[in-house]
């Protein structure tokens, strides 16, 4: 159950009407959107939604089961497990069917992870023109990336045009704080994972001065000790684009040999794949 559904289930429950719990902090019409799934709200208007409803956030995760929304349906990830790419296609005409019914955001974020699955098995991206655009509005007005929300942004940076891939990771960027005070490093470490395929996906696309651009942002992270390891791929990354610039492969190599040597055997492989594919493309 999505976080809006689940507030409206307890709103309800306490009989407190839309109109009360929206009073002075959101129109009427946006919270019923929001309980929906048909918009975002900014963290603060949440925040104060619960309070409306007598609810603090760590309760309200509880009731919700938030972590329960990543879980995907049964026939999904058999699907996927399988890469089944006819079962993968029908499925995701179901989603965007229902996604186009309802507008209901899950809808699209299961599309999109099908839509993924298929680009990587197929080379074909699946996602229509228009859905790509609702996925940018979507994405752009976010200002609480929980991991769910870097799990949607990063299906789908290889299937939208990398000027909107750029501002969504800017947008990651600029409301990182409240990442960084969580007190768990997971969503430090899908952040950094999602920025780092964010980068090469423009890589791969041959927009290479939103690369740069984003390479340079991504070094004002600060970066807890035990995960400073995400420095060598940004440091792979910028060996990467001079290699777009001098052609001379001796650096790079030379830094992936590098990292074999130090035992980063599944690090310099990953490394290679990209590299090779770098090569291919350009």
């Amino acid at each position: 159950m999505a976080i809006g559904e689940k507030y409206k289930e307890l709103r309800k429950e306490q009989s407190i009407t839309l109109a009360q719990a929206a009073k002075g902090i959101c129109a009427t019409s946006n919270l019923s959107r929001w309980e929906n799934g048909k918009i975002t709200l900014e963290f603060n208007k949440v925040l104060a939604l619960l309070s409306r409803i007598h609810i603090s956030p760590t309760e309200f995760i509880g009731y919700a089961d938030i972590v329960q929304e990543n879980d995907l349906p049964t026939e999904i990830l058999k699907a996927i497990e399988e890469e089944d790419a006819s079962a993968i296609k029908e499925l995701i005409y179901v989603q965007l069917d229902k996604y186009h019914a309802k507008r209901n955001a899950h809808d699209l974020y299961l599309a999109v992870i099908l839509c993924n699955q298929y680009l990587l098995i197929k080379g074909e991206n699946l996602l229509p023109f228009s859905d790509q655009m609702h996925l940018y509005t979507y994405l752009s007005k976010i200002t609480l990336w929980s991991t769910y929300n870097l799990g949607f942004f990063g299906n789908c940076v290889f299937m939208i045009k990398t000027d909107k891939v750029y501002a969504i990771a800017m947008n990651v960027l600029n409301n990182q704080d409240l990442i960084q005070k969580n007190s768990s490093s997971i969503g430090l470490i899908s952040m950094m994972g999602v920025l780092s395929d964010a980068t090469i996906s423009l890589i791969f696309r041959k927009d290479i001065i939103h690369a740069h651009k984003l390479i340079n942002a991504f070094k004002s992270v600060e970066l807890p000790q035990y995960l400073e390891f995400f420095k060598v791929t940004l440091t792979f990354l910028e060996k990467t684009l001079q290699y777009l610039k001098t052609k001379d492969e001796d650096s790079i190599l030379s830094f992936i040999n590098n990292a074999q040597a130090m035992g980063m055997n599944e690090s310099a492989d990953t490394f290679k794949d990209i590299f090779e594919k770098v090569k291919i493309l350009n």
